[in-house]
């Protein structure tokens, strides 16, 4: 069996030694697969495609959105028996229009769609940008959020303890609003 010195043996080391202890000498890399958070991500995505699929089995509530933006918006909340499953919203602006769609399994938050339209000019209705963003939820917690451009936002992010706070709370609104026997359901 041949030795290796100089050179080739600093690289061998430094191999075994990254192998060993990858955890600890390159914490972006564990951090950028954490297999629980893939696995829950995948969940997620079946649960979206499975509710999508069934869409014209659910009961439809409709209800009116007001003091959620300026112009006013409207949701439609998709239910399998007394469960809510997914919620549509649209909501209208002068510059703009926005659609969110929320899904739901067990009674929780697990993603948030939201595509913002930019318009050329106030109240023209002639869109020139679209933005989407994606956020995934685990157990009342912020997983992942893809934002515009399909970039994933860190957790560190200055908005992401925001945008989860935000987006829950809304959720809760929504459910509580289809769940009541008023036809619109208010901003606070």
């Amino acid at each position: 069996m041949k030795r290796l010195t100089g050179k080739g043996s600093f690289i061998v080391t430094l191999a075994l030694l990254t192998a060993i202890n990858c955890s600890v000498s390159v914490p972006s890399l564990a951090s950028a697969y954490n297999p629980p958070a893939q696995d829950a991500i995948q969940s997620i995505r079946q649960s979206y495609a499975a509710i999508n699929k069934n869409l014209r089995k659910y009961r439809r509530v409709k209800k009116e959105l007001s003091g959620f933006s300026a112009e006013g918006g409207e949701m439609t909340a998709y239910l399998d028996g007394p469960n809510i499953v997914k919620i549509a919203a649209n909501y209208y602006g002068e510059s703009g229009k926005a659609f969110e769609e929320y899904y739901y399994r067990d009674g929780k938050l697990i993603f948030v769609y939201r595509k913002d339209s930019k318009y050329s000019k106030p109240l023209s209705g002639r869109v020139v940008r679209v933005e989407e963003e994606r956020f995934y939820f685990n157990d009342g917690q912020l997983i992942r959020w893809v934002g515009a451009g399909g970039k994933q936002v860190p957790s560190s992010d200055s908005e992401y303890q925001k945008r989860q706070a935000d987006y829950l709370e809304t959720a809760r609104l929504f459910t509580e609003g289809v769940n009541s026997q008023k036809s619109v359901i208010e901003a606070p």
